[in-house]
Parts: structure tokens; sequence; C-alpha cells
């Protein structure tokens, strides 16, 4: 399916007036405006609807190039670089090379470009042994951000400590096993051009949130700096957290406790040149990954 992003472009080509033919992968929905609400001038900001990007998602740079003797923009940051009539930019994600669209070529031959004709060109992505000519590069902070898109996060595995038979009042630790690909630093590298980008991930924090509530509808959070340090008898917990009530209203008498990581980003070029990444913080999510945490209420007798 054509992005936000891109199907907002096309909304904006067609009103000024010029006939625009997408040539996206066979699979995609070509039919520009298809979304009602891009078509209305709510869209996606970036190039490629990268996050922090800086971009103004139909905006151009200073050139103007001409078509039909209409001026149109050399550059748009939600299109790419105009070239003989069309827009092109960098497929993101390539798609597999085993798809129709390589033609039996691969990625050391060329690449894979969206590309957005103002004329009647035939549907299809395109391969482009070399990109078009004059294509702007990507800044370092795009190519930052690309690496970024490339880090994968390993599912924690998560730990409690009384799991079973915690008490109201009473400190539960929690953790998680800490590995490199689960709690960091994960690294990933880009090319650029005649450079190398390299984005590193760092534990920021580690948000803890419990379901709060007879029905689990409300929930409140706790957060720690670390993944945790397993239990043992004599230690103090780096994480934990105290149950005020018991789980006796919840659904299956627990409380449902859930974990989500803030990583903070950093990015440098191969020439040790730093990229300012400090406006972003990266936050990875785990769907269906849950303690199960019974407490209980203990009941003095005088």
């Amino acid at each position: 399916m054509l992005n936000s992003a891109w199907r907002a472009a096309l909304c904006a080509l067609t009103g000024i007036g010029l006939t625009v033919a997408f040539v996206p992968s066979a699979s995609a929905d070509v039919t520009p405006c298809a979304d009602d609400i891009i078509c209305t001038g709510i869209h996606e900001p970036g190039s490629g609807g990268t996050p922090g990007g800086g971009s103004t998602g139909g905006g151009s740079g200073s050139d103007t190039c001409s078509w039909n003797g209409q001026p149109v923009p050399c550059w748009r940051d939600d299109l790419g670089w105009f070239s003989s009539g069309c827009y092109y930019r960098l497929a993101k994600p390539q798609p597999l090379e085993t798809e129709d669209v390589w033609d039996g070529k691969t990625s050391k031959d060329g690449a894979i470009y969206d590309r957005a004709c103002l004329g009647n060109e035939a549907p299809g992505s395109v391969f482009l042994a070399q990109p078009p000519g004059g294509m702007k590069p990507p800044t370092p902070r795009q190519l930052a951000f690309d690496a970024l898109d490339q880090i994968k996060v390993a599912r924690p595995v998560l730990h409690a400590a009384p799991q079973t038979d915690a008490v109201v009042g009473s400190p539960v630790w929690f953790w998680f096993d800490a590995t490199p690909q689960s709690a960091g630093p994960i690294s990933h590298d880009v090319p650029g051009p005649g450079y190398t980008v390299t984005t590193t991930v760092t534990l920021k924090q580690v948000v803890w949130s419990v379901d709060d509530g007879p029905a689990g509808g409300r929930s409140q959070e706790f957060t720690c700096s670390d993944p945790g340090t397993p239990f043992a008898v004599g230690q103090t917990p780096s994480c934990s957290h105290i149950f005020a009530r018991s789980s006796a209203a919840m659904a299956d008498h627990a409380y449902t406790v859930r974990v989500a990581l803030l990583w903070r980003v950093t990015a440098k070029t191969s020439a040790n040149t730093d990229i300012d990444m400090a406006d972003f913080t990266w936050r990875s999510e785990f769907p269906g990954l849950t303690l199960r945490i019974p407490v209980n209420e203990v009941q003095v007798l005088n």
C-alpha cells in the first residue's frame, strides 16, 4: 500500500493541475487520493515518514525546474528529485531481490526507485543502475534514522520476585534478562556518500506499567534506570514496586505488568563527527509480553 506521505504528495500534484502517474510496485494501491483524510491535507511530514528528520512534507529546495511550460520544484522532500518529467526517490525498504521488479538484477547492480511522473508513464517500480542525475543526497541525520530503522531489540525475558505470593506493602522485585540485544547498547551502520553513519541506542529508562483497577481499566507506571537486578536474598533491588492493595478484584485475581524501553539515540559519521540526535528518544514496546502478579493482603489478628 502507498504510505500516507506519498498519497498526500500525489494529491498536491494533482491539485496544481498536473497529471500524475505514480509508478509503485505491482502489489500497491495506485489510486491517488484513495485515503480521504490524506486528501484533505492531513499528511505525514518528512521524507518517507522518518521521525525527527526535519523535512517539511511537500516543501522544495531553492531550484526550480519546468515541465510542459510550468515551473516545478527540482527537489521535493516527499517525492525526491525531479528528472525528465518524473520525481524519483529510493524505495525504502528495497523489495526482495526475488521480486520481478529487479528483472534479474541485484543491489550490486543498482537500486529500486519510487517514481511519480507528471505525464503518462507505465505503472511499476523502476530499477536504475545509477541515481537520477542531480538527486539530492541524504543528510547525515536522515542516514542516522535509516540506520535506526534497522536496529532490532530482542524481546526481553521478564521476571518478578515474589511472583506468586506477593503481599500488599512489601516490595516486589522486577527485572529482565540483560543481553546485548535486549539492553544494549546496539549499533547499526549505513553507507553515505563517501562516509558511513553509525547509529547507537543506549538504554535510558525502563517503563513498567501495571493495570490498577477492578477491571484493569486503569494503569499506573513506575520507571527504573536499568534492567533491574535478579533477586538474591539479602540484596537490595534496583527496580521494585510496592502494591497498595490486593489483586482480589482484578481479572483472575492478578495484576498484569507490561514493559517498554526508552533509548537514548546517538549517531556519528566515520569521520567521527557527531550528528545531533538529542531531541529524539526511541521507544520499544512488546505487544503480548506480560507478567501476571497475584498480590495478597495479609490479615493481622489482635
